[in-house]
């Protein structure tokens, strides 16, 4: 089998990290992948944020746990979001690919990741917009989707889920 669609089938959510830190020339080739990412018309009207500092990741974990009334971080010490602004017509989709790109780069780098999309409507709360202004998120802005990245815990497996069967269909 192809080696790109190895790493796609083995990327998995983890949501059990361990304090061991991202190197920063991984990372790198992390968001070199994103920033490559398809965009409509070649537009490029996203962004990510870097979320690294452990006290603005508290916060921010804070406050998703406040909203959510469960754990969103998991642990991890590395947060990425995409964003740009709300009324761009491909938004999503675009933040989207870049989202995949990193899942799929980070897989390759031996990596783990989760997908956190509760940022958005966490920030959009009013008692967080102290946050959202720290993060540097403006009111016109949409965090799409988020990533944590980082190792998982010492001697956790985390397996693959079956695909259902009628994933895919052919019309004839």
């Amino acid at each position: 089998m192809n080696k790109t669609i190895e790493i796609i089938k083995s990327r998995v959510s983890c949501r059990s990290y361990s304090d061991r830190r991202v190197p920063n020339s991984k990372l790198e080739q992390i968001l070199e992948a994103g920033k490559f990412a398809p965009s409509g018309v070649n537009r490029q009207i996203c962004n990510i944020l870097v979320i690294k500092n452990r006290k603005v990741l508290e916060r921010v974990r804070e406050a998703l746990l406040k909203s959510n009334k469960r754990e969103c971080l998991y642990g991890a010490n590395l947060l990425c979001l995409v964003y740009g602004k709300r009324d761009e017509p491909l938004l999503v989709q675009d933040a989207s690919c870049i989202l995949e790109n990193m899942f799929i780069a980070a897989t390759a780098l031996k990596i783990d990741s989760c997908w956190i999309n509760q940022l958005d409507e966490m920030l959009s709360l009013p008692e967080n917009k102290k946050l959202r202004a720290r993060l540097g998120i403006n009111d016109d802005e949409r965090v799409v989707g988020s990533v944590i990245f980082g190792y998982r815990k010492e001697g956790e497996e985390i397996p693959s889920k079956p695909r259902k069967e009628d994933f895919v269909r052919f019309l004839k």
